[in-house]
């Protein structure tokens, strides 16, 4: 299959390989295979990206609630926001999700 060429299926005796040979010749011609081939393939690509995307924003957020578990002790709710750059909306969610 892999080395499905015109040489090679002549030499071949099988006539099996020969219609398998044909069939695989048939669909690499076929434009609609071509673009079910490259809608997967972009579709791979995306699915790919927002994986990254949703494992970035994780990592974020549990960055996030590490510091804000560390600085918690030692400063207000305010002075944390101010410090991660966040409203003191999302502190304050950190927080109670700390103490659940």
């Amino acid at each position: 299959m892999e080395h499905s060429t015109d040489e090679v299926s002549e030499v071949c005796k099988s006539e099996r390989i020969q219609k398998m040979h044909i069939r695989i010749c048939q669909i690499k011609a076929s434009e609609k295979t071509e673009v079910k081939y490259m809608q997967s393939w972009e579709e791979k690509i995306l699915i790919k990206q927002e994986g990254i995307a949703e494992g970035e924003q994780i990592g974020r957020s549990k960055e996030k609630t590490e510091f804000v578990k560390k600085l918690s002790n030692k400063f207000s709710i305010e002075q944390i926001a101010e410090m991660l750059e966040i409203d003191i909306s999302e502190v304050e969610k950190i927080i109670k999700e700390i103490a659940k």
